[in-house]
């Protein structure tokens, strides 16, 4: 009896769409599914260190690129539409090819609008239902757009939790829903499992000793905003000889590696490490990207978000989780680390709720693909 299969294909904008389906794939592991990942570059670095049992096939990403400025960016992006169209369809094209030979019974793509088949199951994953742009008259013509285009998937999953009591707002919980199936997967958290080893000391239990760094800066993003930011907290960091430590999310650059007499500078660290860098930092600085947050929610630390300029997704997030007492949120362009955590030390941090997600729901939901 052949042995089922999924392809699974994450967009390559940012490390997050790669990392939060690592969850995912080891569940449908647990399920007897043999993995392929059609990925390149950092995502396939990562997951090849994550599902080291897993099939790679090379697929092209969407390479796309920020501008420093943050008021640029719609302009940017704008700009970069063919070379999305030209992605869009080479992916489609790819995966009908690739489907011949391979003959998957699931196809799964994280927010890639063209990895999809018509005679295959096929799931969009996506927490941006309602993707906040610069204008509403735009917000509402984009959400028209990406409804009619869902209706190609058999299904869509969104990684956060329904009603009210969610993480992301009126980004995965708009009042107006596509019409193909919903399933509300809780949080995809790679994390969980990690500090569930006995060697990794828990992040759900109160440690008695205080952190050992003031701050873990986690870094992502494309370029050249991640290296602006990682500039901007090493260089800010190491100005106010603090111990602290940064990831700059460049898992294919080893040789990135920094260290001063307080602070270190990892090109990558691998989810164990990850878990002790988290446990041992007060603070964590990031750019609150929707997968890191739901992978640092258990871990109950206090939140600092500097979104990328320009990225409305980020921006929405970042003020939300403010209004909410979950995070602290500052411009890029204001940003300054002394004052940062001066207000940090006095903010009433508050907790997200946290629904993990289930092998057993997850069961469930591909049984209803093939209803």
């Amino acid at each position: 009896m052949k042995q089922p299969s999924i392809c699974i294909s994450p967009i390559d904008w940012g490390l997050g769409h790669a990392t939060r389906c690592i969850s995912l794939m080891k569940a449908f592991e647990k399920l007897g599914y043999h993995i392929y990942i059609a990925t390149e570059g950092y995502h396939e670095a990562i997951l090849k260190e994550a599902i080291p049992s897993a099939t790679f096939l090379h697929l092209r990403g969407y390479r796309i690129k920020y501008a420093k400025i943050g008021f640029l960016l719609p302009i940017v992006l704008l700009l970069q539409v063919p070379q999305i169209i030209y992605s869009i369809l080479h992916e489609y094209h790819w995966l009908k090819k690739t489907q011949k030979q391979f003959q998957f019974d699931i196809i799964i793509s994280d927010n890639r609008f063209g990895f999809y088949h018509k005679q295959v199951p096929s799931v969009f994953i996506t927490h941006q239902l309602n993707l906040q742009m610069h204008f509403k008259w735009v917000t509402r013509l984009f959400q028209k757009l990406v409804y009619a285009w869902l209706n190609r998937f058999t299904a869509c999953w969104i990684p956060d939790i329904a009603g009210p009591d969610n993480l992301s707002g009126i980004l995965s919980n708009p009042p107006h829903k596509p019409s193909i199936p919903l399933w509300y997967m809780g949080c995809l958290s790679r994390l969980i499992e990690v500090t569930n080893n006995s060697e990794v000391p828990s992040a759900h239990k109160a440690n008695g000793n205080k952190p050992s760094n003031v701050f873990l800066g986690i870094v992502s993003g494309p370029e050249p905003q991640r290296t602006l930011l990682e500039n901007l907290l090493w260089i800010a960091g190491n100005k106010l000889n603090l111990p602290f430590v940064v990831i700059a999310g460049t898992p294919n650059n080893k040789d990135a590696y920094q260290q001063t007499a307080q602070s270190f500078l990892y090109p990558h660290l691998a989810a164990p490490a990850l878990v002790q860098a988290i446990q041992n930092a007060e603070y964590i600085i990031c750019r609150g990207g929707y997968t890191t947050l739901m992978e640092l929610i258990p871990f109950r630390k206090k939140l600092i978000f500097i979104p990328t300029p320009g990225q409305t997704e980020q921006m929405y997030l970042g003020k939300l989780w403010q209004e909410k007492n979950w995070a602290l949120c500052y411009d890029q362009e204001k940003f300054n680390l002394k004052n940062a955590l001066e207000e940090a030390r006095q903010f009433n941090f508050k907790q997200p709720p946290f629904s993990e997600f289930s092998i057993e729901a997850l069961e469930t939901a591909v049984k209803q693909l093939t209803l």
